[in-house]
């Protein structure tokens, strides 16, 4: 019965709509364990237990290339996640952390309950973070300079979006986009320092404080000349 449950809400169907999904019982027999709240207990059983094994399970064996760490908000708590990528590619979740605010000492507890599991970093790591305070403070604190940053391209695009005007946005996000696809890091930033030029002119000081914050960690991964293939 859990298994199925879950697989049933797998595809889309809501305990609410959880016996209407299933084949009527014959004749005579009463339906059991199909009521919405039953549904519920029955999902909430099974996801607990895997959750569980998820976040308590060893990770002694990974061969940890970037720790990725952003922080969501989920019914007005925060969750701070940490994704790692490994050397083979494959990327797995490594843990999660649950708080009322994206903190320092929230994501430190997460940085220490991941190297409590196991958690190697023995040489320089990227760590790309969503550019929470918290997030960068936390990271410094627990590896010191073991990891190198990279700030979200993703998160620092909406920052500044969010501080221009409709007419602008798509001027703005073209040239971002431009800048960090450059081949090399003493290109983008000449780009960006004439974006930020051209948001200061046009009295965009909002979204140019916000693209001068942390833009240099936003190169990070250009200055290191990865191979592209």
């Amino acid at each position: 019965m859990p298994a199925r449950v879950l697989n049933q809400i797998l595809l889309g169907v809501s305990t609410r709509g959880y016996e209407k999904s299933l084949e009527p019982p014959p004749v005579g027999i009463a339906a059991r364990g199909t009521s919405k709240s039953a549904a519920s207990r029955h999902l909430i059983a099974r996801m607990t237990g895997k959750l569980r094994a998820q976040l308590s399970r060893r990770l002694d064996d990974l061969d940890l290339l970037v720790l990725m760490l952003d922080g969501v908000a989920v019914a007005r708590r925060t969750v701070v996640v940490a994704l790692g990528i490994l050397a083979d590619g494959r990327k797995v979740v490594l843990g999660l952390w649950l708080g009322s605010t994206e903190n320092a000492t929230l994501s430190t507890a997460l940085l220490q309950n991941l190297l409590e599991r196991g958690l190697k970093v023995d040489g320089r790591t990227l760590g790309v973070i969503d550019g929470g305070r918290g997030i960068r403070k936390a990271l410094t604190e627990v590896f010191g300079d073991l990891v190198v940053v990279q700030r979200c391209q993703v998160h620092k695009k909406r920052n500044v979006l969010d501080h221009l005007p409709q007419n602008r946005k798509a001027h703005v996000a073209h040239a971002l986009s431009a800048a960090w696809a450059s081949d090399s890091a003493e290109l983008a930033r000449r780009r960006l320092k004439t974006l930020l030029q051209w948001l200061e002119r046009n009295g965009e000081s909002g979204a140019a404080a916000s693209l001068r914050e942390g833009m240099e960690e936003t190169l990070t991964v250009l200055k290191l000349e990865l191979p592209t293939a």
